[in-house]
Parts: structure tokens; sequence; C-alpha cells
């Protein structure tokens, strides 16, 4: 059994945003503080089975651009305006798993359960006339974003399932499993999900492991991975914040090894991987860059994430070859 508990404080003081010789934003103080805990068991009930339950509560006092922001964010392709009123963010968390291991079999299976107070969000601004408010900067239309407050909760569970049976030791199954849902505690333009909230995914890994595959080849290892995420269709869609994304399965593929010398040490390392095999045209959720103007050339909407792709990678270990006295 573990647990302890925290006070924390910070104090901003932000200058005014000058545009110019004009005050774009009037400068403030503030000072946020409050209290952070935990307390935690973890039990072996037998060889192979291990549990664990935490409770928390957890502090967090808004960021300068979440306060203070008044600007194009070229990265995000957005203007956004902060909120000066904002208060400090808490959280009560409930977290348990459980870890079974065997011979043959690793399962590992976590849940946890967050409500929040005064959650820190941002959502699309609407123009009076109803549509999307946009500001023109440089002469490219940006869509206004302002960050606010609300109640809210988060919900999610990882599982992962590994299978390396005997007497096939080099031999890995790895499935991995992860499902994350927010929700606002009262809904707001009829939407009850909180907004960019990654979809659930499912990874399926093959993987062969040999500590000594030759007399200069060692830790050598290649896999085949499938990549599954899913639709993602619990969005925040007031004021037009998001839309659903289409799931998409990708194969990826890997290996390396180290190579040795005679005297055992190590000369470098080389990894070898191809990223998204089958050429999937696909946008993750989470992406801002989905929401870009449509691309006349292929007709899509949004910038969408990398195609097919290799890449090599070297590890050199100066130590192997730098002289010692």
């Amino acid at each position: 059994m573990s647990g302890g508990v925290r006070y924390d404080t910070r104090n901003l003081d932000v200058k005014n945003l000058m545009d110019g010789n004009d005050v774009k934003e009037a400068g403030f103080n503030k000072s946020f503080g409050n209290f952070s805990g935990s307390i935690g068991l973890a039990a072996q009930v037998t060889k192979q089975l291990n549990l664990k339950l935490n409770i928390a509560r957890g502090f967090r006092a808004p960021s300068i651009p979440e306060l203070a922001s008044n600007g194009a964010h070229e990265g995000t392709i957005r203007y956004e305006y902060g909120d000066n009123n904002l208060k400090s963010e808490t959280s009560t968390q409930i977290d348990g798993g459980a870890e079974f291991n065997t011979e043959h079999v690793s399962l590992n299976i976590a849940a946890f359960y967050n409500s929040f107070s005064n959650f820190v969000f941002y959502r699309k601004l609407e123009a009076a006339r109803d549509d999307d408010s946009t500001i023109y900067i440089d002469g490219q239309q940006l869509a206004a974003f302002k960050f606010g407050q609300t109640n809210a909760t988060l919900t999610g569970i990882e599982a992962s399932l590994d299978i390396h049976p005997h007497p096939l030791d080099w031999l890995h199954i790895e499935n991995t499993f992860s499902f994350t849902t927010g929700k606002l505690k009262e809904a707001i333009e009829s939407s009850t999900y909180l907004p960019f909230i990654p979809a659930s995914r499912l990874i399926n890994e093959l993987r062969c492991n040999f500590a000594k595959l030759t007399k200069g080849i060692t830790n050598f290892y290649a896999k085949l991975e499938l990549d599954n995420t899913f639709a993602q269709q619990h969005i925040f869609a007031a004021y037009n914040t998001e839309t659903d994304t289409p799931g998409y399965s990708l194969l990826n593929a890997g290996m390396g090894a180290d190579i040795v010398s005679a005297k055992g040490k190590t000369l470098f390392s080389i990894h070898f991987n191809a990223m998204n095999l089958g050429d999937v045209a696909y946008q993750n959720h989470l992406s801002r860059l989905k929401y870009t103007a449509e691309n006349l050339a292929t007709g899509r909407t949004g910038v969408f994430n990398m195609g097919r792709n290799f890449s090599i990678k070297l590890n050199i270990p100066f130590s192997t070859y730098i002289n010692k006295k």
C-alpha cells in the first residue's frame, strides 16, 4: 500500500499582449493552488495473479495559452481565444488492474474512471448568422476557437494479451486494445461527448526474437503488425467543432539486430521498418489538419496521414570505438 498528498501553487504575471503600439489583450495576475493526493494498493493474490487499485485526486492550473490566447495558431490552422476567467481543473479518479502471468500467456487489464470539475476544452465559435466564425489573417481564412470549461468524465480500458507458447520461446503473439470515452455531464447544443477523444484501437503483432542468431548477429527480431483503428463517431458536434472519422487498418513490418565483433562488443545496431504497406489513405481523429480546405489535386478535404513509407535506423555506440586508458 502506498499513498501521498501534496499542495501545488502557480502564480502568473501576464503582461499586455501588444499589436504594434496597441494593446490587443490586457495583462493580468492570477494565482492557482490546490491539493492532490492518492492512495493505492497492490496485492499478489497468487504466483500468477496480481491485483491493483488506486484512488487519486488531481489538480491542473490553466496554461497561459488557455488563459491569454488571442491570435492565429498556424500549427492547427485556427484563431484561438483564451479566457482569463478559467478556474483550476480538478479530478477524482479510481483505477484498477489485474495481471495474470503463466509460462505461456500474459494477460493485463486496466480500467479507469475520472470525474472532472472545470474541465478545460475548446470549441469552435459561431457567427451571428449561425455559421462558422472565421477570421482572415494575412489572406488566410482561419476558424475561430475559444477555450472554456465544463464538468465531464473520462472512462477507459486497456488490455493486452501476449501468447508465447513453449517450446517456441522465440515466438510472441501480442494483442493490445485501448478504449477511451469522454462525456459532458450536461449536454451542450445536444452534444454529450467531449471533443478530440482518440478512437478505439486494436493492435495485433506477430514477433520473433532470437538472443543469438549467428556468431556476429545478436538480439535479432522480426515482426508483422496489423494496426486497427476503429471509427470515431462519439464526437462533439456542437458548433461544428468536429466530425466523424472513419476507421482504418494499417499493415506494418520491421526487423533489426545488433552486429557484434568476435570479442562480443556491439559494433552497431540496425533496424528496418515499413509502415502502412497497403498505402491506405486515412486520417487520425486527433489530427487538427483534418479540417483544412479541400485538396484540389485529390478532391479530399483536409490533410491525410502518411502513406507507405520505409525507414532505416543505424545506432553506433561510440564506446566501442573509443580507446579507454
